[in-house]
């Protein structure tokens, strides 16, 4: 009898971390504790309401400026397709790309995403559709209804 209820116990315990695992995929919130956690894991995450996960990947300069609505600013990205992690665009190895935050020149993904960001900050910005490409995706390497995942690094505020 002993024999038989540790078992029960045991996978009932399995049972609990994987209930947690996938709770936590759900939020997008880390349940590994931080020394456990790999290099390249987020250290904070966000989810917004409309579907906007941000994750603070790397910290910049703590004196570095800030980027804010309206204001010119420098990034480089990689953009990945949630569902495969398929890069369809990036400007890694290139000249920064330059816009002004807030005012709708990106999609609203990034004008919210980037937000508050100081320079040598990177971010992972996971966008749900109706904040990025929405029902028509972007030509033929975006598709209809993606979610986007972006990892951005602030280079300059203007």
């Amino acid at each position: 009898k002993k024999k038989k209820k540790k078992k029960t116990q045991e996978s009932e315990g399995l049972v609990s971390k994987e209930q947690t695992v996938s709770a936590s995929d759900q939020k997008v919130v880390s349940a590994v504790p931080a020394k456990k956690q790999e290099k390249n894991e987020p250290s904070q995450a966000r989810t917004y309401g409309n579907g906007l996960v941000v994750e603070e990947i790397a910290m910049g300069k703590p004196n570095g400026k800030r980027a804010s609505r309206g204001s010119k600013i420098s990034v480089r990205y990689i953009g990945k397709l949630q569902k495969n992690g398929k890069i369809f665009d990036s400007n890694v190895g290139g000249p920064p790309f330059k816009f002004r935050l807030g005012v709708g020149e990106v999609i609203a993904g990034w004008d919210i995403g980037i937000e508050g960001m100081r320079v040598g900050d990177k971010r992972r910005l996971t966008i749900p559709p109706k904040m990025g490409y929405g029902i028509n995706g972007a030509g033929r390497k975006i598709p209809p209804n993606a979610w986007l995942v972006f990892d951005v690094e602030l280079i300059d505020v203007c």
